[in-house]
């Protein structure tokens, strides 16, 4: 069986001229600069064929307002001021210790349940430093730690025991005597990783690290806390796939701590494109909930019109403008196809001995995700209550992709939002009338997302193309 560390050197071997650093920046609710008219865009695509027809068909642009399920706007970020310091409790009494008192099993033995034995003998008055001093070496010190768990001042004995499978038990002397928490699931490899104060409740957490699968998949990450009778996972059994690596650390400078976990896809379990994705549970008041997944930074232009869709459910607007950008103007960012996709599957060499040969490039993926971008950009400054830029990017996409076959599809569905919205100056009416036109017309769907973009793809569906239903403006 590869160990977790074997594991993790192998895929960094693999991934070291591929993976590329986590896009980052700090969300903002300030008002985002509109994009100018321009003229001539840096990614410059290949000629496509020109639309003779200059008039934007404006049957296809009424289409009635079809009453749609609100969304809510995106949490707050947690008080942190809210959060109730608890009174430690008293140091426990435990049962009176007999250090003639001898072991009566050896944690070798089949037969036995150990964790009953050493419950046990400390009740009987056993010494802790006798069974710390006799349970099993190799398992220290990761699956062995002695600490405060309870903020009592008496430390606790955390014990991990394999028969094939492991579990992992923690023993707390309460109420005159020795109690004992088990693990439900059993894993290949427990780690008790990290004893400190998460939340800032004045408890300490501990943290434990389950790996439950061969290969590099299957980590859970427990917060366990001390309730004053047993011990609750405020973490409910975070799960990540394919870990590279991880870390607690304070990333929105709130006091609390966060779990941040670095991944990677297994390239035998995944279809490409692939890249490196990080994973962060942080503290909401009552556990420690999954944010969204970010990704690093995009290597193809599809990849870039997703983060930014990400970004702005999120409300991260400028970072939601930043990676509309980059589609639009990074002649950087890779095209993608289906053809191109069987290609690096090829390349891989799964199915064929011999990889075939780089297809050309679709020349009009460009037009496509340009347009739709320019349209994002557009509710971007709607949402911020910016209508002159609105209209201003509105005029740019016309101006762009108006007469353009590919691109125009995305011109009659932005149009539909912007004489909508004009009506009312609603979103929920704007996005009401061109999500039945994206039902209509799910070949704009397809290329933002869909079966060939890789297992790391969001599947396009009506809705996502205007996300912000609800009465906000």
């Amino acid at each position: 069986m590869i160990g977790r560390k074997t594991l993790k050197q192998i895929l960094m071997s693999l991934f070291s001229g591929m993976l590329f650093l986590t896009a980052c920046g700090q969300s903002s609710s300030t008002q985002i600069t509109p994009i100018p008219v321009v003229d001539k865009i840096t990614a410059t695509p290949s000629p496509i064929p020109t639309n003779t027809n200059t008039s934007v068909p404006t049957e296809t642009l009424t289409s009635t307002s079809t009453p749609l399920p609100t969304v809510p706007t995106f949490t707050p970020t947690f008080d942190v001021s809210t959060i109730v310091t608890v009174t430690p409790a008293p140091k426990a009494e435990c049962p009176k210790e007999n250090s003639s008192l001898k072991l009566s099993f050896k944690f070798s033995d089949p037969n036995i349940r150990p964790e009953e034995k050493i419950l046990n003998f400390l009740n009987n008055g056993g010494s802790m430093k006798t069974i710390l001093g006799v349970l099993p070496s190799p398992y220290y010190p990761d699956s062995v730690r002695y600490e405060d768990l309870t903020g009592d001042g008496m430390p606790e004995l955390m014990y991990a025991y394999y028969s094939g499978f492991g579990k992992f038990y923690i023993f707390t002397c309460s109420g005159g005597k020795y109690i004992l928490f088990e693990s439900k699931a059993e894993s290949i490899s427990i780690e008790f990783y990290r004893v400190l104060d998460m939340n800032l409740d004045s408890i300490p957490e501990l943290v434990i690290i389950t790996h439950s699968c061969t290969g590099g998949g299957c980590y859970k990450y427990y917060v366990l806390n001390w309730n004053g009778n047993s011990y609750v996972d405020l973490a409910l059994g975070a799960y990540v796939d394919d870990v590279l690596d991880e870390t607690i650390k304070d990333i929105n400078n709130d006091g609390t701590l966060e779990i941040v976990v670095n991944s990677v896809p297994v390239p035998y379990f995944v279809s490409p494109p692939w890249r490196k994705e990080t994973h962060t549970f942080i503290w909401d008041g009552k556990s420690f909930v999954a944010q969204q997944v970010e990704y690093a930074q995009p290597d193809y232009r599809f990849q870039a019109i997703q983060d930014g869709d990400l970004e702005a459910s999120i409300g991260k607007y400028d970072k939601a403008l930043n990676l509309y950008k980059q589609a639009i103007f990074h002649n950087s960012l890779e095209w993608w196809s289906p053809e191109r996709q069987k290609y690096e599957n090829d390349k891989l060499g799964w199915y064929v001995a011999t990889p075939s040969v780089k297809p050309l490039e679709d020349k009009t993926e460009y037009s496509r995700l340009a347009a739709y971008a320019y349209y994002r950009i557009m509710l971007l400054h709607i949402m911020q209550g910016n209508e002159t830029d609105a209209g201003t990017v509105f005029n740019t996409l016309q101006k762009k992709f108006g007469n353009d076959p590919y691109g125009h599809p995305y011109v009659e569905m932005a149009t539909a939002f912007w004489n909508a919205y004009q009506s009312t100056h609603k979103m929920y009416d704007g996005c009401a009338a061109i999500i039945p036109y994206a039902v209509g017309h799910t070949e704009i769907l397809t290329p933002l997302g869909s079966d060939y973009h890789g297992s790391q793809s969001h599947i396009y569906v009506p809705a996502d193309v205007c996300p912000f239903r609800y009465n906000a403006h």
